[in-house]
């Protein structure tokens, strides 16, 4: 509890001070100062993750309670990510990006600094595409008593149950939310895996968290799998039983 409201007194201030700036970058424009739209942009996408953060499912189109989709064990159940969250997440990355790049290209930037920002330059700029992508193809979880398949812009990857573990909310640097991961023992030692390992402690991340909170879906994800890997199916009420 004191973690939680710990995270949202920063919110509060981050939104706070982000307005303040918003304002200041208003008023450079009016008096034609230089730096005046990259200030108000960079700082206004920075009150719109802090109202994010306060208030997540803003963004979400369904809210869903890990018991119930527990209950509908063995599945199949389909969870999808939110289109209108996708799509502010890629409006964040243009946002970012093309500010961070407005800097380098018309502001004297030392060296050092510019070994530091273009990373990010290409990291967001090139995540906006992704993100579009995931929103117009789709992203999803399906889940059933066999695997788990991520889809992520139509791609499908499938996870036997048996392969997959420790299931767990992390916090990412960098990262506006805390993302879940996990490990596939049928997956090879990949360069991602293991800087994905370096970073979390586990090897595979789920792109969304599909209307949960993070916990809750590391939470579904493990007792889904403690379910299909001892063989439990739900049971059936007697008359269906022919």
């Amino acid at each position: 509890m004191r973690s939680a409201n710990g995270s949202r007194i920063r919110h509060v201030l981050l939104l706070i001070l982000s307005i303040l700036f918003v304002a200041a970058g208003l008023g450079m424009i009016v008096t034609g100062a230089d730096g005046g739209i990259t200030t108000t942009a960079f700082f206004g996408v920075c009150a719109a993750v802090a109202v994010w953060q306060m208030w997540p499912g803003l963004l979400e189109t369904e809210t869903r309670s890990a018991d119930a989709l527990l209950a509908r064990y063995p599945g199949p159940v389909v969870l999808r990510a939110s289109t209108r969250k996708l799509l502010f997440l890629a409006a964040l990355s243009t946002v970012f990006g093309g500010v961070m790049l407005w800097m380098l290209l018309h502001e004297a930037v030392p060296l050092a600094a510019q070994v530091l920002v273009w990373p990010g330059v290409v990291l967001f700029l090139g995540g906006a595409p992704v993100m579009i992508a995931m929103a117009i193809k789709g992203s999803a979880l399906h889940l059933d008593g066999v695997d788990l398949t991520i889809v992520r812009a139509g791609r499908l990857r499938r996870v036997r149950w048996h392969d997959a573990s420790g299931f767990t909310a992390v916090a990412v640097s960098g990262a506006a939310q805390r993302i879940v991961m996990f490990d596939d023992a049928s997956a090879g030692e990949t360069r991602l895996a293991a800087m994905n390992r370096q970073l979390t402690g586990r090897g595979v991340g789920l792109p969304d968290t599909y209307g949960l909170e993070p916990e809750a879906l590391a939470d579904l994800l493990a007792a889904w799998r403690m379910r299909a890997v001892s063989g439990k199916r739900r049971r059936l009420p007697d008359a269906d039983r022919t």
